[in-house]
């Protein structure tokens, strides 16, 4: 009898440590995986200065240390006329568990290209560029894990998300 209950004791210890292993579990995404996923949240509409700016076409490109590149389009628009460049900003890829959100904090503009322009202050923007390249701008939000319909993961929202060799771990 008391074989037996040593048995049940290390069944029931045995069952609740396999039942907890399978409610955890982890996702690789490649860099094309995420891209692919992130563009599902893009166009994105900012207003700077009387001027709308419509980002989009993302592409990331994950370093090590959670770094990232991001290149996107701009098009910026303002009283009928308008602008449109290409950006590449850097940061550091961040999950926010408390909102279910995947941010790039502390984005710094590397590089800004005007690719067309009707704009009468053009110069006036490349100046204004090339004085915040380097300098922190607002969080960017790449995918806010509330708005996307997660049935399948019984609408379970990531515990942390972190670079790994050039993947995105995702564990849940």
């Amino acid at each position: 009898m008391r074989n037996l209950t040593r048995f049940s004791f290390a069944l029931t210890v045995a069952m609740m440590f396999f039942v907890t292993q399978a409610q955890a579990f982890t996702f690789r995404l490649s860099q094309q995986d995420l891209n692919q996923v992130v563009r599902m949240t893009f166009p994105q509409t900012q207003y700077y200065q009387d001027m709308k700016v419509v980002i989009s076409d993302p592409s990331l490109f994950l370093q090590a240390n959670n770094n990232v590149a991001v290149e996107v389009n701009l098009l910026g628009t303002q009283g009928g006329q308008k602008m449109e460049a290409a950006a590449r900003l850097s940061g550091e890829l961040f999950y926010d568990g408390s909102k279910g959100e995947l941010q790039i904090i502390r984005p710094k503009l590397d590089d800004f290209n005007v690719l067309s322009s009707t704009l009468e202050n053009e110069k006036d923007i490349l100046r204004w560029a090339e004085q915040l390249k380097g300098q922190s701008a607002p969080v960017i939000l790449l995918v806010n894990f509330k708005d996307l319909n997660l049935s399948i993961l019984g609408n379970r929202l990531p515990r942390d998300m972190r670079v790994e060799s050039g993947q995105l771990v995702i564990e849940f």
